[in-house]
């Protein structure tokens, strides 16, 4: 990804796209089965999707910046494992990250912030979770200035919000929240329609009781030429708005010890996620899990890897050929 948010270029990731081992007959004359299978599942995706990102966005465990580990969906699976571990994933709950207490001695919360890459032709949503002290007490308002005021840890991220826009007032009735914010973005169509979800993911998933938004600026409706944002807004379907395959371990930056866990959360042709791991420009190895199709869902694998510096690089194919499609990537270093 080199162009991330409108007209911001971020850091380029060269990268050859070689094509990568067919993992044998699971990909050849059973996807016409599969493909009847996904369709089914889209036609109830919007419910589906819904019910799944609802218990998402918690920190299981408490533990702490950056480090988005999503229970639920999913089997472990890599190479000639995959075919085996196939099946509809199970949802686990989760429990949200206790709160900590600060260096300046407030309240502090990890808190998920979602923000935007212009991936695959157009803007889809990321999420980070950042260790911040609560403002006023308030987990919406925490997450939104954030999501405003804040930076992305992976740089490929960013936000299409001007960093002038500040939040005038917030209140929060039953599942409503209404927000006045002090601006409004000025970007095409679908970047506004992306910074509108963006702002909604964060704030709901801040203050899981609210499942709707109605935007103010300056007290009044947002000055859009694009949209009609009279009513209140909810979160987008899933499939439509978010990134279709996230890096969850390593987290960017981190240091880790081999094996290396790569954890990944996404959906895919036959739910397939290929995954690279590069040394500068020299690939190192290949492999892949199998998440879901129609449907988001969690897979890991590890990877064994000497010391040093690496970037892990995670794709989407489109169940024809090797093209390949780059979602998300992570440097980190083995220790």
């Amino acid at each position: 990804m080199s162009t991330i948010g409108p007209g911001t270029t971020h850091r380029t990731t060269p990268d050859p796209l070689t094509p990568h081992a067919a993992p044998g007959p699971r990909r050849g004359a059973r996807r016409w089965l599969v493909a009847v299978l996904a369709a089914v599942t889209l036609l109830g995706g919007g419910t589906a999707a819904g019910i799944y990102w609802a218990s998402q966005d918690t920190v299981p465990g408490g533990t702490g910046v950056s480090d988005p580990v999503a229970s639920g969906g999913g089997t472990a699976t890599t190479g000639a494992t995959a075919e085996a571990s196939a099946t509809t994933p199970a949802t686990t709950p989760t429990t949200a990250a206790p709160a900590a207490t600060s260096q300046a001695g407030g309240q502090a919360r990890v808190i998920p912030v979602y923000y935007v890459a212009d991936v695959a032709g157009g803007p889809r949503l990321y999420r980070e979770f950042h260790s911040l002290t609560l403002v006023n007490g308030s987990p919406a308002l925490t997450a939104v200035t954030e999501m405003l005021r804040g930076t992305p840890v992976d740089r490929d991220y960013a936000s299409p919000w001007p960093k002038t826009v500040t939040v005038r007032s917030l209140s929060v009735a039953g599942d409503l929240a209404t927000l006045d914010l002090s601006g409004f973005v000025t970007v095409g169509a679908a970047y506004e329609v992306a910074a509108v979800q963006q702002l909604v993911w964060t704030l709901t998933a801040a203050e899981p009781a609210v499942t709707q938004v109605r935007l103010l600026v300056n007290g009044a409706l947002p000055p859009s030429g694009h949209v009609d944002w009279s009513k209140p807004v909810r979160r987008a379907n899933a499939l439509d708005t978010q990134a279709l395959v996230w890096i969850l371990a390593p987290t960017q930056g981190a240091t880790v010890t081999s094996p290396v866990t790569v954890s990944v959360l996404g959906t895919g042709w036959e739910g397939h996620v290929p995954l690279k791991v590069y040394q500068g420009e020299r690939l190192v190895t290949s492999t892949f899990v199998t998440t879901m199709m129609g449907g988001f869902a969690q897979a890991q694998t590890t990877v064994q890897l000497p010391p040093g510096s690496y970037e892990v690089r995670a794709y989407t194919d489109n169940g024809r050929d090797s093209t390949l499609q780059l979602w998300d990537t992570k440097t980190f270093t083995v220790r």
